[in-house]
């Protein structure tokens, strides 16, 4: 078991993930060491952090197992049954000081790497130097998530004092398939510069750190960020069943890929979505357009 859990979770070398086609274009910043989680022991809510006994090499290789598992029944190709592996490499367990402020600067990366450092050697000043981004209904709303996949450095942030350990596995199911597919970023004929991860469409503005969600849907029946929820969600329930965290608006996205995968296959809608083309999402759903007569109709280019 113990040799399992190593050839699992063991990341692979710099030139095999270089080399792997079905991980992500962009380019990946360094990554930051995890602050010790004794710096948390101390502080006042909603900031103090002591992390539950959970043997977290063991439910990354657990959800390791079950997500390439849900890979082999879709028939994907074989690199994405390797990628798993490599993403339990790329999961952080921040406490909530950490995840609201890699959340909240990303845009900032100078403010937020000088707030990470203070909070490693003064914890108490760094939480003051957060000024107005705290308290605020955004950083509420930040420090109440689970976890997320960030796509621009190619990681998982887990708010570990937000998730229970019963809940732990089907959280990580549902990142990682947020994980899986390999984003593309490509310039339109009309000079945009787009990008593409699982069903999700951005457009680049005002510099290379900023992304905002495409608009034009472009023959897509739900907007590409809730056909990219969904498609997670799916994985999800498939996994553990019905999330009791289930948002409403994600149900008929969700039950609208779960028939067009009954009637399409797993696998071509499994293979548009690891590969992250939504546009051809689009124009599978019109070739199905009788099996879904409640959907409205969506403007074609």
């Amino acid at each position: 078991m113990l040799v399992l859990l190593l050839v699992l979770l063991s990341p692979p070398s710099a030139a095999s993930a270089a080399a792997a086609p079905c991980d992500v274009d962009p380019e990946r910043p360094a990554a930051r060491a995890v602050a010790p989680a004794a710096v948390a022991a101390d502080l006042t809510e909603p900031f103090k952090y002591v992390p539950v006994n959970v043997d977290r090499a063991a439910v990354l290789a657990d959800v390791v197992a079950a997500v390439r598992s849900q890979a082999v029944e879709g028939a994907v190709d074989p690199c994405y049954l390797e990628k798993p592996a490599r993403i339990a490499g790329r999961v952080d367990f921040l406490s909530p000081f950490e995840f609201l402020v890699v959340t909240m600067f990303d845009q900032d990366p100078a403010r937020r790497d000088a707030l990470l450092d203070q909070y490693v050697v003064d914890p108490g000043g760094a939480i003051k130097a957060l000024g107005e981004a705290y308290p605020s209904p955004r950083a509420q709303a930040t420090m109440a998530a689970f976890a997320y996949y960030d796509v621009g450095s190619d990681r998982i942030r887990v708010n570990a004092a937000r998730v229970s350990p019963n809940d732990l596995r089907r959280v990580l199911v549902h990142e990682f398939w947020h994980a899986m597919p390999r984003a593309r970023t490509w310039t339109e004929p009309d000079g945009r510069t787009l990008r593409a991860s699982g069903f999700w469409l951005q457009e680049q503005r005002a510099g290379r750190r900023l992304w905002v969600p495409v608009e034009d849907r472009r023959g897509l029946p739900y907007a590409s960020y809730l056909l990219d929820e969904a498609m997670a969600a799916l994985m999800e329930t498939r996994y553990a069943g019905p999330s009791p965290f289930a948002r409403g608006d994600l149900l008929e996205v969700q039950q609208f890929l779960a028939r067009l995968m009954g009637r399409a296959g797993d696998q071509t809608v499994l293979r548009q979505y690891l590969e992250s083309r939504p546009y051809e999402l689009g124009a599978l759903t019109e070739a199905h357009r009788a099996s879904f007569p409640e959907l409205e109709i969506v403007a074609r280019p």
